[in-house]
């Protein structure tokens, strides 16, 4: 084209960096061995607590806006591997319970028409569900895996919520529990996972996981043995404590 710059062949292209990727993997090593530590996560829990409700907020919302830039600098989101069992991220402030399967029973009550409690084998006896997911901790590490279990649509149509429903209380063997809308639950697919990468999995919340994609960690609730559906806007724990109520990922109110 007449008028057109000349231009010699292009030069190759550096390749990229590998910094961002080696950060992001030490840190996320960190934080595990981090998560691993009860005491210490106990310690940082006790601090926080500490701090008044209304400034507590206000750090929290800092602390999450500065993991929120720390991804981004760190390509976190560049990051779509499925993560190996052995560097998968948990937190457990209570520790992990002890659960005998023989025992063990699903619940759902509450706002419903028909309460009912599953056995281990009835659970495994309903339709399953298998997706790839991916888990951010508000702290800053994900986990992508593959996760199976049973929809928890499935277990709130056999109950049959009331029209009133607003949301479900997950309650945990620990004594953890997370209250979550309903229609946050069945638009974005929540399942209970039993299995996770190909294995049964206690510090990741074998027998029963909530998974709920495009929420907060904290919102997928380990160990979970009773789903009570409720009328009012109560709060999970750490939401009734200062941490963002609705937890979608990149909420810092």
């Amino acid at each position: 084209m007449e008028g057109a710059e000349t231009l010699g062949p292009a030069a190759p292209s550096a390749p990229p960096s590998k910094e961002p990727l080696m950060f992001a993997r030490a840190y996320r090593k960190a934080l595990i061995n981090f998560g691993g530590n009860t005491t210490l996560l106990r310690a940082m829990a006790f601090l926080w607590k500490a701090i008044p409700y209304h400034p507590r907020r206000g750090v929290t919302a800092l602390f999450i806006k500065a993991v929120l830039l720390e991804k981004r600098l760190l390509k976190i989101d560049e990051q779509t591997e499925i993560t190996p069992i052995k560097d998968l991220g948990s937190l457990a402030y209570w520790g992990i319970p002890q659960i005998d399967l023989d025992s063990f029973l699903l619940t759902v009550d509450g706002a419903v028409e028909r309460p009912f409690s599953l056995s281990w084998p009835d659970l495994m006896a309903l339709p399953p569900v298998d997706r790839q997911v991916r888990m951010d901790c508000v702290g800053g590490f994900r986990n992508n895996s593959v996760m199976a279990g049973v929809a928890v649509q499935g277990l709130l149509d056999q109950a049959g919520i009331s029209p009133q429903a607003r949301r479900v209380v997950f309650h945990c063997l620990d004594g953890y529990y997370v209250s979550l809308e309903v229609k946050d639950l069945l638009e974005r697919g929540a399942f209970l996972v039993h299995t996770t990468n190909g294995e049964k999995l206690p510090k990741f919340g074998y027998p029963l996981r909530l998974a709920l994609p495009g929420k907060y960690g904290y919102q997928w609730a380990k160990w979970v043995h009773r789903l009570e559906v409720v009328t009012d806007n109560r709060k999970g724990y750490w939401a009734g404590l200062g941490l963002p109520d609705r937890g979608d990922v990149g909420d810092v109110w």
